[in-house]
């Protein structure tokens, strides 16, 4: 009997098992196999994280050529954004696009952009009421959660663009001259959600969204026991107070290049001052010169005649 349920067991696991397709170009064929098992731990850790499940088939394809993704993107009809430059998913279709060469560039971690856009996945295929792009790019970002990958992104000292609301956030993260930044503060809304109510609230917040017409704020209401009005108004002054801190550590980390521009300018407009005054005397002794010459013929030739004319002159 025991021979019988370990024969089944070992049948019924391929059965069970998710069904990936990959498709690499210009990945080596140890780095192909390292990312195709890499997606099992990422769905799982998706779950994990949001409570939400997913055991749909994948569709992954990868590309070592930034060109050759640009190529496919545009095929698929994605804009090479901020928002997509890592890799991008269609839900639709069950396929995630990882661009390889551009992760590398940036020195991240292929397993957190697979994570995030796996994220996205299982949100659109569980979530029939409809949620904020924040929220949505939020919650991927939080998923995400490589640590190696946080570092490196805090490291990159730069000043986030300050948002008046979490609907201008949500146009933000469409705009590709602040999508990065964007991206980071939606992170950082989600993250608020979880430290003021606890992953539990949000996760409860997202099985509450399951179902379709489902409003957003009525939701995070019910979930959290607070109105998203109230918690928008607290996220946007903690999104400030982070500003303000990434404003110190901006100027901590580059006050010695800040410093050598002041100086180097102080200096340029130094020379220029010289410059100008040199130039303002020598347009003063043009003008003298002018009125009156320095050395007119009269004031030596009249007094060498006088003395070859004078006889007592030439006595002396």
């Amino acid at each position: 009997m025991t021979r019988w349920l370990l024969i089944f067991l070992l049948l019924a696991a391929p059965l069970c098992a998710r069904e990936v397709s990959v498709v690499a170009m210009d990945v080596s064929h140890s780095r192909k196999l390292r990312i195709e098992n890499a997606v099992d731990e990422a769905f799982a850790h998706v779950t994990a994280r949001t409570g939400l499940q997913d055991e749909g088939r994948l569709e992954l394809t990868l590309c070592g050529d930034a060109g050759r993704f640009g190529q496919i993107a545009a095929a698929d009809g994605v804009s090479m954004s901020a928002e997509n430059v890592l890799g991008y998913a269609l839900p639709a279709s069950r396929r995630i696009v990882l661009n390889l060469a551009a992760i590398d560039e940036r020195r991240l971690s292929e397993r957190g952009v697979l994570r995030h856009e796996v994220a996205h996945l299982v949100l659109e295929s569980s979530l029939q009421s409809k949620r904020p792009l924040w929220f949505e790019e939020g919650v991927a970002q939080w998923v995400e959660s490589v640590a190696l990958d946080a570092l490196i992104e805090a490291a990159a000292a730069q000043l986030p663009p300050e948002f008046a609301s979490f609907e201008d956030l949500s146009l933000g993260l469409r705009d590709p001259r602040d999508a990065g930044a964007a991206y980071k503060q939606a992170r950082n809304v989600v993250e608020f959600i979880v430290s003021r109510h606890g992953e539990d609230k949000l996760r409860d917040l997202l099985q509450r969204l399951r179902p379709p017409g489902v409003g957003f704020s009525a939701a995070f209401r019910e979930a959290c026991g607070e109105e998203l009005s109230a918690f928008e108004q607290a996220a946007l002054g903690e999104l400030a107070r982070k500003r303000q801190n990434a404003l110190i550590l901006f100027l901590g980390a580059n006050w010695w290049w800040m410093l050598f521009s002041v100086a180097g300018l102080l200096a340029l407009i130094l020379w220029l001052k010289r410059r100008r005054r040199g130039q303002d005397t020598l347009e003063r002794w043009e003008e003298q010169e002018k009125l009156y010459p320095s050395d007119p013929q009269w004031s030596y030739a009249d007094d060498a005649d006088s003395e070859d004319d004078d006889p007592a002159g030439r006595r002396r």
